[in-house]
């Protein structure tokens, strides 16, 4: 069905050189309220434009028909966006198709007839009409249009060959990256916008290369448009591509590339008018993304920021429920610094933030620093930088456990890639250093995660995060879109990051990054500690670095040249030992917390601020058994370690010092800190100590509170007691029979032994835990009384002999059997104790020696011993022969087989005799450097820090 009557629109795209989409414009009653509408050129068919097909194999691809993309072309730059008149011939209905005649402008008349125009440019082909179509007038009027664009040989009638007209089309890019790359310096191109797919992400042709290209635009983001029908499109989405669409479809761009992603080229679209983006970015129709700002070249991301900010500000369409979050914060405010107290605040983003001296470096990207405002020491981080993490790389001891939580992997950081190198720039660039900070925002605390002060840290004008991300020791932290807690310096954090990506530094490099280090600190290493004192003392000086400070004069140290980390102790001195905390046993994850002694909380925050993490010169004397190397720690400029302490009053001179060089300084030092109490010598004034301090604990009362101690010992008094010694452990706990019930055990040994000798147990036997049975011994092979304390698998039974004191493991169940009624009655006659006033060495063969003594000292006589107090619920003994009445620990001490306790424990209710007599015993040893004071005098650490698991 035909119509005349004028119609209007403005012509969208063009599909061909006879289809276009069109948008009708009301400007009669005549007109239809539609959005788009599809129509075609009467009279003419346009040569087909090639397509992609619909096979997978990308070699069928169909071709253009000979000027077929120049017809597109003449209609395209003709008619894309400009107003049009048009009448509908008639419609194929099946089809849904107007077969219309189109004129260029809004008057029919004057109007440019744009069939007469493609015939006359022979660019498409006439349609031969029959029948009455054949006689109109409009029609005839063609047929002498086209013959005259033959004659004058236009378009499709010229003498060239077809073959030059056809498009060379590359439906993909084989290799996105590599283009871009070789294309980056070039000009920009000239492209056609294709189509639209939302509001930040189009189709291109670039011409005359032909290349039908996916371009996502560069530093923006806007919302999305779903592809599925069901779902639901973000806000705004439409209207963001329909701003695109109505400047961009099939407009002629310049396109300038920036990088790949997925595949999809980023670039920049600039249009006669100006850069799409930084319109969609105005109108509140898109936000920046940080990743790809980087990408911009020089000038456009600062104009980018500021087009988001205009939006922001004014609440434009996707801005429209902003609410700006926390501003630069004020950093000359002396309010506290907790994430409570920034909400609000508005402050001038270029204050200049405070002055602070650094004091340590935490895992490359956080910092220990004393604030110069109020000389307090906090812990801050850089905003926005992430240093590498243990997480990040696996490694293969970490394959095989399926169950590892890879956020609970702990590694040294020289086992890190480059987290080592990132700590050492800091270190170098900042330890001691005056700094300026501004803090930009604080993370609030989260899950097992504490409140974190994040600050852009300046030396001179080097913003030291961009440093140490430029060097690709780290990388930036990638927020959310909403997240505006971010440096303030986010955008340069991120160029740095591609420029070291792009020059393959660190992280971004093939080299591993990883240092190999040898840990020689701890117990498992101070064997090989003691073999390398030689070659220490033949190297003399060494440089090193401070790796950690465990007390005001015990250190770790990494040696620079070998590479080595050592545990370092201050030769002559003696310096109050801090706060620490060590584990109950071996296994144990529970700690016990030791207090500090008076002033060594303040002698290890000197140590720390003075030497950790510093550069430092160390000449080793010696070595103790713990494998600990003893020496003398000069600064790099040339002053003493343990002068300074002593100076400061926070350290004693030790007798062992007169062999330092700088000995009278010493001594100068430390009579200037007594005279004038400054220190541990606060309170230097004599005082008396009250041996026996009521503890408000039955426990702790001495045995006999009647009995006044003498210079001399009466064995005759009852606290002395006649003992069997029937087994001594490693740790030299003691397990004894009182000899009054020795007949009664005796009695019952034998008759056990008559009964399974008449009567042999019949079967195998299992027990319970906790179950008093029989047991037969594996070195004699007889019955003695025993209890079950563990039953593993494999018949595994551990039990222990309550007679005797040791332990058995027994797997032959044969060998255990129940326990006859009446031999249950009498109580398990070893008793454990422990020695009074002695601690066993830490070494496993010094105690084995220790026990061996012990055991030779007895061999297999009675013993006297007398309970001088309880601790632990453990009776602490002394220990005597039974016939030459000599105080057989005090032997062990002089021979240097154990150590005597140097603190006053208020448990301990001291006998002052007794205590003397060790203390004496050990000195005398010590001089004579016996036994374990063999190498030196000083009591060995247990410091957990070092690699110790404390006492056992």
């Amino acid at each position: 069905m035909a119509t005349t009557s004028i119609r209007y629109a403005i012509v969208k795209s063009i599909i061909s050189g006879d289809t276009l989409i069109i948008k009708p414009l009301i400007r009669s009653a005549s007109s239809t309220n539609e959005n788009e509408q599809r129509i075609s050129l009467n009279y003419i068919i346009a040569p087909k434009l090639a397509r992609p097909s619909n096979d997978s194999n990308t070699s069928q691809l169909s071709i253009d028909e000979p000027y077929a993309f120049e017809a597109r072309e003449y209609l395209r730059k003709r008619l894309v966006g400009r107003e049009i008149c048009y009448t509908i011939d008639f419609e194929i209905t099946q089809m849904n198709r107007s077969i219309c005649t189109i004129y260029l402008g809004k008057d029919k008349e004057t109007g440019e007839n744009i069939i007469e125009s493609l015939l006359s440019e022979g660019l498409v082909e006439l349609r031969k009409q029959t029948g009455t179509r054949a006689n109109d007038a409009n029609y005839k009027r063609l047929v002498l249009i086209d013959e005259q664009a033959k004659l004058n040989k236009h378009g499709r009638y010229s003498d060239e060959s077809p073959n030059t007209h056809i498009r060379n089309m590359k439906w993909t890019l084989e290799n996105p990256k590599q283009f871009v790359d070789e294309h980056k310096s070039s000009p920009p191109f000239d492209a056609i916008v294709e189509y639209i797919r939302d509001g930040n992400s189009v189709r291109c042709l670039l011409v005359p290369s032909y290349y039908l290209v996916t371009i996502q635009l560069s530093g923006i983001k806007c919302p999305i448009l779903k592809r599925d029908d069901n779902s639901i499109n973000e806000p705004f989405s439409e209207e963001a591509k329909q701003f695109v669409e109505t400047r961009l479809l099939q407009r002629q761009v310049k396109i300038i590339l920036d990088g790949v992603n997925n595949q999809n080229l980023l670039g920049t679209l600039l249009h006669p008018n100006g850069n799409i983006a930084l319109y969609l970015l105005k109108e509140g129709l898109a936000k920046c993304v940080d990743w790809s700002l980087t990408l911009l070249q020089q000038g456009w991301r600062e104009k980018y920021r500021t087009a988001e900010k205009f939006a922001k500000d004014n609440r434009l369409k996707i801005w429209q429920n902003y609410v700006p979050q926390t501003g630069p914060i004020d950093n000359d405010s002396n309010d506290s610094n907790t994430a409570s107290a920034i909400n609000g605040k508005s402050n001038d983003p270029t204050l200049k933030g405070y002055q602070a001296k650094v004091l340590e470096i935490i895992n490359g990207d956080g910092l220990t620093i004393r604030d110069l405002r109020d000389n307090k020491i906090k812990r801050i981080y850089l905003s926005s930088v992430r240093t590498p993490r243990a997480a990040d790389f696996q490694q293969k001891s970490d394959e095989n456990n399926p169950n590892l939580n890879r956020q609970q992997i702990k590694r040294p950081l020289y086992e890190i890639p480059y987290l080592f190198d990132a700590r050492e720039l800091l270190r170098k660039r900042l330890i001691g250093k005056t700094v300026r900070i501004i803090t930009d925002y604080i993370q609030p605390a989260s899950n097992d995660y504490p409140e974190k002060i994040c600050c852009t840290v300046y030396i001179g004008n080097v913003n030291i995060g961009e440093a140490l991300i430029s060097k690709g020791f780290a990388k930036t932290i990638r927020h959310r879109h909403d997240d505006e807690q971010r440096s303030s310096h986010y955008d340069d954090l991120l160029t740095a990051e591609q420029q070291a990506e792009k020059r393959s530094l660190g992280l971004f490099s093939t080299r591993s990054g990883i240092y190999r280090i040898v840990d020689m600190t701890g117990d498992t290493n101070k064997e090989r500690a003691k073999g390398l004192l030689n070659v220490f003392q033949r190297n003399g000086r060494m440089e090193g670095v401070v790796e950690f400070v465990a007390s005001g004069s015990r250190f770790r140290i990494y040696l620079v040249k070998d590479s080595w980390i050592i545990s370092f102790l201050l030769s002559s001195i003696n310096c109050p030992r801090a706060e620490r905390r060590i584990p109950l046993s071996n296994n144990s994850q529970q700690q016990k917390i030791e207090a500090s002694e008076p002033f060594g909380a303040e002698a290890l925050n000197f140590s720390k601020e003075h030497f950790l993490q510093r550069d430092v010169f160390i000449e080793v004397e010696s070595v103790d058994r713990g494998g600990n190397f003893i020496g003398r720690l000069t600064t790099a400029d040339g002053q003493s370690a343990a002068l300074m302490l002593v100076q400061a009053g926070l350290a004693k001179v030790h007798d062992s010092a007169y062999n330092a060089s700088n000995y009278k300084q010493l001594l100068e030092a430390e009579e200037k800190c007594r005279n004038e109490r400054i220190g541990v010598w606060t309170n230097y004034e004599e005082t008396s100590i009250k041996e026996n301090e009521d503890e408000n604990n039955e426990e702790n009362k001495p045995e006999d509170e009647s009995v006044n101690e003498s210079d001399t010992i009466n064995f005759t008094e009852p606290r002395f007691r006649c003992v069997v010694i029937t087994y001594v452990t490693s740790d030299l706990k003691i397990y004894l029979q009182y000899s009054e019930q020795g007949q009664k055990l005796e009695q019952l040994q034998t008759d056990l032994r008559e009964i399974f000798n008449r009567t042999k147990p019949v079967g195998e036997y299992k027990p319970k835990k906790g179950e008093l049975l029989a047991a037969r011994f594996t070195v004699d092979n007889e019955w003695y009384r025993a209890r079950v304390e563990k039953i593993e698998g494999n018949n595994r039974i551990s039990i222990y002999f309550i007679d005797y004191g040791n332990r058995e493991i027994i797997t032959d169940l044969s060998r255990l059997t129940k326990l006859p009624p009446d031999f249950s009655q009498l109580p398990g006659q070893a008793h454990e104790c422990e020695l009074a006033y002695v601690r066993a060495p830490r070494d496993e063969d010094d105690r084995q020696d220790a026990k061996n003594a012990l055991l030779d000292e007895i061999g297999n006589d009675e013993c006297l011993i007398k309970v001088e107090y309880r601790q632990n619920n453990i009776e602490r003994i002394s220990l005597y022969h039974m016939n030459t009445k000599e105080n057989l620990v005090k032997k062990l001490a002089e021979q240097g087989l154990i150590v005597i306790e140097q603190r006053r424990d208020r448990r301990q209710n001291r006998s002052t005799l007794l205590y003397n007599q060790l203390q004496q015993a050990q000195t005398i040893a010590k001089i004579a450097r016996r036994g374990i004071w063999q190498y030196s005098d000083q009591i060995e650490d247990d410091a957990i820090e070092f690699g110790f698991t404390g006492r056992k």
